[in-house]
């Protein structure tokens, strides 16, 4: 064998393996993909890709029509990296993560509201101050101090929408996934029975909500459960939206949510069997069909008090 050709057999040989690219996973993610170490090492590869550290918008699905060309990597790639909402349900906020992962962090907190910058921001272009120059006082960038002039009222509060993207202001959306899905019934269904597989229960109407504040497994595996209020619209034509989601999924239906004509029907119900009005001890009875007792103390005060409101006949009175 020639020299020449064995030195490209020894080069060949000893180079590494090339690496299969990334094919990404049936979505939506898998349970405990996601931790604090795992969300640093995924801020620090993207960095590494693309040369800068993500913006909170490039890792979420909003408006994704009109998405930058790094929201849409992370659409395309998704669930190779985690959601804004997964970082902010580990970290807290999206700075806070990127401080964890030794990024440079813009600072996104500030003792003033938005409303109150945008006032500011308006107040000192009026007086001829330059942009350039409002950004420095309200310490924010100058493309900040655009959106702040160029804010239009919320539809929904009359708060300033800062973002051309946007059609409402950030604390209207403050609770809402940042992941677009076409949820549909038979996908609810599912995502129920998953759900009380791996918990042993059902999901509660506070489990699925989303909380900035108070962040659990919602927000750490979005969007691998559907909202709450996503499932409410889907079962909008029933009495009870919550409650028939579980039931056509075949769980437990611990909650209801009682009317008022769905609790006089129920003290009918008994007085019709008894003869009388319930007790607290009928009430806390295995056979009681009616709300629970905490529900009838918060609505109208007690057992009978509901019974003095909405009771099929009226209470006994004394004498004259």
């Amino acid at each position: 064998m020639p020299v020449s050709t064995a030195r490209l057999a020894i080069r060949h040989a000893e180079s590494p393996a090339p690496v299969a690219p990334y094919v990404p996973r049936r979505h939506p993610g898998v349970r405990g993909t996601w931790d604090r170490a795992a969300i640093v090492g995924a801020l620090r590869d993207w960095t590494t890709q693309t040369g800068g550290p993500p913006r909170r918008q490039d890792w979420t699905g909003e408006r994704s029509p009109v998405g930058s060309n790094a929201q849409r990597k992370w659409m395309a790639e998704h669930p190779r990296w985690p959601s804004s909402s997964c970082v902010a349900g580990h970290f807290g906020s999206w700075s806070a993560a990127l401080e964890a992962a030794g990024l440079p962090a813009r600072r996104l907190t500030f003792e003033t509201s938005v409303a109150e910058r945008v006032d500011a921001a308006r107040r000192m272009a009026a007086g001829g101050v330059a942009i350039w120059a409002i950004a420095q006082a309200l310490e924010v960038s100058v493309s900040s101090v655009n959106n702040y002039l160029r804010a239009r009222p919320c539809p929904a509060c009359g708060g300033p929408v800062t973002s051309r993207r946007a059609e409402r202001c950030s604390a209207c959306t403050a609770h809402e996934p940042t992941i677009a899905r076409a949820w549909t019934r038979d996908g609810v269904r599912a995502a129920i029975r998953d759900w009380q597989a791996e918990h042993g229960r059902a999901p509660s109407y506070r489990d699925w909500t989303p909380s900035r504040t108070r962040p659990k497994r919602w927000e750490a595996e979005s969007p691998r459960w559907p909202s709450a209020a996503v499932v409410s619209d889907l079962y909008a034509d029933c009495h009870d939206p919550w409650n028939a989601a579980l039931e056509e999924a075949g769980a437990e239906v611990r909650f209801r949510r009682w009317s008022d004509d769905a609790v006089r029907t129920a003290l009918a119900s008994f007085w019709a069997h008894t003869g009388r009005a319930p007790t607290r001890a009928d009430v806390v009875d295995p056979t009681w069909q009616g709300p629970c007792a905490e529900t009838l103390r918060r609505r109208y005060g007690g057992v009978a008090a509901a019974w003095s409101a909405l009771g099929p006949v009226p209470q006994e009175t004394g004498p004259g």
